[in-house]
């Protein structure tokens, strides 16, 4: 192409809407060969027509492009271009075999959850291993449900390689980088997965499906309202001024049993006093916070640790914890991770996984694997 042309007038972008309905004509592949992942290509060269006209462009993979603009001359003509796009190959399933099984210290995230580069390792929901990573041969291969139904799994990626049946698939975006796949349910679009491929790691970032009827999502809940939040510090000040004031009464109780072999028995039966208050005041704090986020207070109880780390009275001792040295190493290599992908991993921040009424957050595999249902 004559940069000199094409300098006269920047190319624009095409529009997501023409995008769209090009790839749809074509079930999201090549109309020429069938294969993904696809770009759009301008038949009416851009330095002529200047359009974006979808009449003018065809989805095709990064081969047959090459061999339209490839080194050795074009092999396919304006008027066979025309014919694959008017007569798209329209493959009912999509494959793409990712070159993984060379790769090593490789892990996924599932939301929050970290599931890391042990030889095997699973994440499995209704006796099924959702996903899993198998380094045990010495190759690495990886495989994720998309769910399963009527006891029988469907795959998603089987031994890397990816597998999409176009029948539901309202739209998908597919660069061998990432992959997103909407679909639609009662006229509402759904994301059915949003997933990211990265040198050391994958990210899911949102997934909408079920395993036997029940649901499965990994997605972002929304944040409580500065409403709610207000409400818990108001409930946590209150049961300050009960602690204060209990305090001193326990303080000013007189002494019974004076102090025998160096313990001085009052103050201990006082300090075990004070600490069963706040024991039962922190009980009542999780009760009101229950009350106001119901079935996800498991999920948001960090926020009200959040909240009471700004207590005097309630926030937790700073006592050192103590991991064992792989955990330790695992830990190490999460927070590497993070750093390394810390522009992905800002939007994970509260992503949960959501099983029926079973939540994980923040979970660590290692090996093995985390069974639910």
């Amino acid at each position: 192409m004559n940069s000199s042309i094409c300098s006269k007038k920047v190319r624009e972008r095409i529009p997501s809407d023409v995008r769209r309905r090009i790839a749809q004509s074509s079930n999201f592949a090549c109309s020429i060969c069938g294969k993904i992942p696809i770009i759009f290509h301008h038949i009416e060269e851009w330095s002529k027509k200047y359009s974006n006209d979808e009449k003018y462009l065809i989805s095709i993979c990064d081969t047959c492009h090459r061999r339209i603009h490839g080194e050795y001359g074009i092999l396919f003509s304006k008027k066979e271009l025309y014919y694959h796009k008017n007569n798209p190959k329209k493959p009912l399933l999509l494959s793409d075999l990712l070159p993984l099984e060379n790769k090593r210290n490789y892990s996924f995230f599932i939301g929050s959850n970290f599931l890391s580069d042990g030889e095997k390792a699973h994440y499995r929901f209704s006796g099924a291993s959702l996903f899993t990573i198998d380094t045990s041969n010495g190759l690495l291969k990886l495989s994720i449900l998309s769910g399963i139904q009527n006891g029988e799994p469907v795959y998603l990626m089987k031994d890397n390689e990816l597998i999409v049946a176009t029948q539901d698939v309202w739209d998908m975006s597919y660069s061998g980088n990432s992959l997103k796949i909407w679909k639609r349910s009662d006229n509402k679009k759904i994301i059915f997965i949003n997933l990211i491929f990265k040198s050391e790691v994958i990210i899911i970032k949102e997934m909408n499906t079920s395993f036997n009827g029940i649901p499965f999502r990994v997605f972002k809940l929304r944040s409580p309202r500065k409403r709610q939040i207000d409400k818990i510090v108001k409930k946590v000040k209150e049961c300050e001024e009960v602690y204060y004031k209990r305090s001193l009464e326990i303080d000013n109780l007189p002494r019974i049993h004076g102090i025998h072999r160096g313990i001085d028995y009052d103050a201990e039966i006082k300090k075990t006093q004070k600490l069963e208050l706040k024991w039962y005041l922190e009980r009542y704090l999780e009760y009101e916070f229950y009350k106001e986020f119901k079935w996800e207070w498991n999920y948001y109880f960090k926020v009200l640790s959040e909240v009471l780390e700004k207590s005097p009275i309630f926030k937790n001792n700073n006592f050192p914890i103590f991991f064992p040295n792989e955990l330790r190493k695992t830990k190490e290599r999460i927070e590497q991770i993070r750093k390394k992908y810390s522009k992905e991993f800002e939007t994970l921040k509260d992503i949960i996984v959501k099983y029926g009424d079973s939540i994980h957050y923040g979970n660590i595999v290692r090996q093995g694997s985390i069974e639910v249902g």
